[in-house]
């Protein structure tokens, strides 16, 4: 029998030990005052085409189940973990400011797969090897798309808080962004070690 009790906090306290993140912790997701200007510049974070949390997720888990390597396919998935704490809090902090945490960007257009940076489209295998030449090129590929991703994400972030005066929501984004300079160094060390 599954034991319910406490798992909130059961949930909670497995995030905050996963090694794939920042020492901060992860601030309540409160908010000075609704303000739905602020809740569709995280509508863009949350959810745009590019460079958002549920773009990032999805992009991780992809990348997860297709390349062979254990250590770079668990890292990935650690990762997406947390980016599905950064959406959650997200979803948190646009509710609270009187908005929808529904999955489009401030101009109502929605998220869809094809947002997905692949980086493998042509390739017909599904585990990519990086002792395969074609693969580990593809595995490179994908990592850079991943940095790429990370660097946007970082300075998105920041666009965002140089734009909202709630210190509430600023401390949230302070911890998102510390999350996403782990991850964009776990990225390049992966392809240090792996990859070059």
């Amino acid at each position: 029998m599954n034991n319910y009790d406490n798992i909130e906090a059961k949930v909670d306290k497995f995030i905050s030990e996963l090694p794939c993140q920042s020492e901060l912790p992860m601030p309540e997701g409160e908010v000075a005052e609704k303000n739905l200007d602020y809740a569709n510049m995280l509508l863009d974070a949350y959810a745009s085409a590019a460079d958002s949390e549920i773009q990032a997720i999805t992009q991780y888990l992809y990348q997860h189940k297709t390349i062979a390597n254990e250590s770079i396919s668990s890292t990935l998935m650690c990762i997406a973990l947390i980016e599905m704490r950064h959406l959650d809090k997200l979803g948190d902090l646009i509710a609270a400011l009187g908005g929808k945490p529904a999955f489009y960007n401030s101009n109502r257009y929605y998220w869809g797969t094809e947002n997905i940076a692949y980086g493998d489209k042509n390739m017909l295998n599904l585990k990519l090897d990086e002792n395969d030449a074609e693969s580990r090129e593809v595995i490179r590929q994908k990592l850079l798309l991943d940095i790429k991703g990370e660097v946007n994400a970082i300075n998105g972030y920041r666009f965002i808080k140089s734009n909202i005066d709630d210190k509430y929501i600023k401390k949230v984004l302070d911890k998102i962004i510390s999350d996403e300079e782990v991850h964009l160094s776990l990225f390049q060390g992966m392809i240090k070690k792996y990859l070059s």
